[in-house]
């Protein structure tokens, strides 16, 4: 198993919620449907958001992130952010 950590601040409070939204609402539902998705969990405390994702293996998880980064692009999201990081990891 493979675990994906999406790590984000945002500028205020405020858009992490704008980004636990657009979580919910855009890119979880596409994420749940692509292959080798195992489960997640989207946390946030203050301006910090934590998005994991685990997949069957690297190669679902790495092909995930592509879809996940555009959708992230053409967002009025990205403009909150001030750090992006992710990290994937074996299980």
């Amino acid at each position: 198993m493979i675990a994906r950590v999406l790590r984000a601040t945002t500028r205020s409070e405020e858009a992490a919620l704008a980004v636990a939204a657009l979580w919910g609402r855009d890119i979880g539902p596409s994420e749940r449907s692509a292959p080798g998705y195992e489960g997640g969990i989207l946390l946030r405390e203050g301006a910090d958001v934590l998005a994991v994702s685990c997949w069957a293996d690297l190669l679902d998880a790495e092909a995930a992130l592509d879809p996940l980064l555009v959708q992230l692009a053409g967002s009025p999201v990205l403009g909150m952010l001030t750090r992006l990081s992710c990290q994937v990891r074996s299980l």
